[in-house]
């Protein structure tokens, strides 16, 4: 599992919202890529579920992922705010990374309750 980011602001909710500092020292960014670090997508994937899973509680077992998409880099020393939002009659978690007003990613995480 991936170090989390710090978290600069939290609310809780139906929805739940973190933003989080891209620390330039996060595990996450070393040697991917030497010179050009950027988060990976995996980490993104991870983060959206323990975060998910600290605002929502138990999201079930892991089934799938849906409609993922990485429309932008995140890079170290910027500032994104994880959008979440999770329907436990279906199993599903809707994430979204987004920063300066551009979405940096997207997806649906899919989970068996």
């Amino acid at each position: 599992m991936a170090q989390l980011p710090p978290v600069l602001n939290r609310t809780a909710g139906p929805e739940a919202s973190f933003t989080l500092l891209m620390d330039a020292d996060l595990e996450a960014f070393r040697g991917h890529f030497p010179g050009h670090p950027v988060l990976p997508g995996v980490v993104q994937v991870d983060w959206a579920i323990r975060f998910g899973s600290e605002a929502f509680g138990s999201l079930g077992r892991f089934r799938g992922i849906d409609r993922l998409k990485f429309q932008e880099l995140i890079q170290p020393l910027e500032t994104v705010r994880l959008e979440l939002a999770f329907d436990p009659d279906l199993g599903r978690l809707r994430f979204n990374y987004q920063a300066g007003g551009a979405r940096k990613s997207s997806g649906v995480i899919l989970f068996e309750r």
